[in-house]
Formats: structure tokens, sequence, C-alpha cells
């Protein structure tokens, strides 16, 4: 169970998330949107314990992120990824993700879980090609692989089909539902309209860093009709104004 009470991070004035209030249980997928700039990465880090909240907290089965030393042992089952490439780009892909499994399970051997998800991801032939040269799309395969190594109980991903085609889009719905059976807490960003329908379970909906709208998915509408709900202004049919 995640618990934000009153969750406040600011960075100044204008910018951050303020005032939220949310609860994240575990075998529900969680969908997060809102514009650019609403506070979607910023809130999803402070969930993650990445950053330490301007005022009050977030709560991990009642550990507060602001308490590292004990909330470190909980983070370890966080599989966190961020929106920016994040891993050593000189190192081979194999490399970052042996690195990962060493710093998450004390292994130096790949686990089968593992070896199932390079597969999945048909990411086989490109482990010896060193991470900065790879695709845009190969880079995210291979860091959604390294954030889901050790034993989770948590998914927290910022726009995790970002840079993916369709195909890869399509194993990240399966893999996600895989996870919701095993009872995770699953919640991510998305900007993908498309991607969210018919799939996540809750929506939370971010705008100048607040929550502006939440709630169950099934049967409610189309989640776009809900982003020109509150849209601030209307949004024209014809950019040209024939």
């Amino acid at each position: 169970m995640i618990r934000c009470e009153n969750l406040t991070k600011l960075f100044n004035q204008t910018s951050g998330i303020r005032g939220i209030n949310l609860q994240f249980s575990p075998g529900i997928i969680y969908g997060i949107i809102g514009y650019n700039g609403a506070g979607k990465t910023t809130l999803l880090r402070c969930i993650e314990g990445l950053y330490m909240p301007t005022s009050s907290s977030v709560y991990h089965d009642e550990i507060k992120t602001v308490n590292e030393q004990d909330f470190l042992p909980r983070r370890k089952k966080i599989a966190f990824l961020p929106t920016e490439d994040y891993l050593y780009g000189r190192l081979t892909c194999l490399d970052n993700i042996e690195l990962a499994t060493i710093l998450r399970t004390g292994k130096n051997k790949l686990l089968k879980e593992t070896n199932d998800l390079i597969k999945y991801f048909e990411v086989d032939q490109f482990l010896h090609r060193k991470f900065k040269d790879c695709s845009t799309g190969m880079k995210k395969k291979v860091q959604l692989i390294v954030s889901l190594t050790g034993d989770i109980d948590t998914i927290i991903w910022d726009e995790p089909n970002d840079g993916l085609d369709i195909v890869s889009n399509i194993k990240i719905k399966n893999l996600l539902n895989y996870y919701k059976s095993k009872n995770l807490t699953i919640l991510f960003s998305c900007h993908v309209i498309e991607f969210l329908d018919n799939f996540i379970d809750y929506c939370i909906l971010l705008k100048d860093g607040r929550v502006v709208e939440e709630g169950e998915t099934k049967g409610k509408g189309s989640l776009e009709e809900l982003y020109r709900k509150h849209s601030d202004t209307e949004i024209a049919a014809n950019p040209f104004g024939e």
C-alpha cells in the first residue's frame, strides 16, 4: 500500500505539485495522465523516493520515504523507470543488466526472469552492443528489463512506451497484466490515450500540480473526453482557422 498525504514538492512558486492525496493498492493498474508540466514526473519521483517532499510525505506500508535508512530495503523492491536514459552508455546492454543484477540481488548471474524478459523483448542480438549506440526503442527495452530485476512488488514507470513500436506496446500491456495478476502495485504515466483506454483500471488526472480528477475508468467514457473536460481552451478542429 502506498499513500500520499497532502504531498507537496515545490521547485519555485509555479513549478511542482501541491496537496496531493492519493492511495495506491496492489492488483490495480493506475494511469497518471496530464498536460505537459502538470507534475506527473515530480509525483512519481516523490513516490519512488528520488525527490524529498517540500512538506508532508509518502508512505510505503507506513514507512516514510524521507526516512532514508528505513526506506532503503523497501526501495529495492520498486521497479522504477525514469523518462531519461540513465544506464551507462559506454557499457554494453548486457553489462548494464548484469550490474543491475549484482546491485539489486547480490548475485552475479542473471535471473531466469531476466533472461525471459531479454527474449520477450527480443534484446538478445543487441546484448553486446554499447548502450549509447542503441536505438531509442532498444534503450527503452533494456531499461525496462533493468527496472524489473530482482524481487519487486511495485512498478513505477514514467512514460514506459515512449519510443516503442506497436508490438512492444502490446508486450508491455501483457507484462503489466501479468504483474497485476501477481498482485503488484502498478502506476505509470503516459501521454498515449490509445494505450491507456480500456487498459488501466484507475485514472489520475493532474493539472497545474494538483489532482483535478480521479477514479475507475471502466465504463466511464474515453480519456480524451476527460482531457477535453479540463482543458482551459477549446481545441480547434482546424489549426488554420478555415
